[in-house]
């Protein structure tokens, strides 16, 4: 009888335990990640704005649906299958800041993805992307910490990208021509030779 007791304790013990660690982490979550890539931010910048190509090159993206907005506001929804998520850009600093925000009502999580572009020498750009989010929920926030790892959804962006921009070809600037330098005429001592 004691046994049957404790198999029944147990489980539910760590289900409570579990149930409490959730509600004391926080409902905020910060996670970063960079990687460097071979074509410049202009090149870089084009992509990540064409969110209507995305499910050509993101796995996670099965489609992507334009919202109806306001003038000078962009929103879509991306779809992943049986879930989705409406976003909206914000352009904090052309060509450099891009911000996308999660958007609606009775979320069960939000936040924002801020990406910054860096040019590098010889061409390339460093893309770094912070996610700010949020999770409303206990339980998604015990599987975001614990379960998935924070910055899983960064990782899995930048792998798919540079996947992407590696099938591009890389778009450096042209060389600057070097200056061709005639032959210097011969000496006197030469000429006699």
């Amino acid at each position: 009888m004691e046994w049957i007791l404790l198999a029944i304790a147990v489980p539910l013990l760590l289900l409570l335990a579990g149930a409490v660690a959730a509600r004391l982490l926080p409902v905020h979550q910060i996670s970063r990640r960079s990687r460097d890539l071979q074509q410049p931010p202009e090149a870089v910048w084009r992509v990540l704005l064409d969110f209507a190509d995305y499910p050509q090159w993101r796995r996670q993206v099965r489609s992507i649906t334009r919202v109806p907005s306001a003038p000078h506001v962009e929103l879509w929804r991306e779809s992943y299958g049986r879930t989705g998520l409406t976003l909206r850009t914000e352009v904090e600093d052309h060509g450099r800041v891009l911000l996308r925000h999660v958007v609606g009502n009775k979320l069960e999580f939000g936040g924002v993805w801020r990406f910054e572009l860096t040019p590098l020498r010889g061409g390339g750009t460093r893309l770094g992307i912070v996610e700010a989010a949020e999770y409303y929920r206990p339980l998604h926030r015990l599987v975001a910490r614990y379960i998935t790892g924070p910055g899983r959804d960064i990782d899995w962006f930048l792998a798919d990208l540079a996947r992407e921009m590696a099938q591009r070809e890389p778009q450096r600037p042209a060389p600057v021509p070097r200056r061709r330098t005639e032959p210097a005429a011969p000496t006197t001592a030469e000429a006699e030779v």
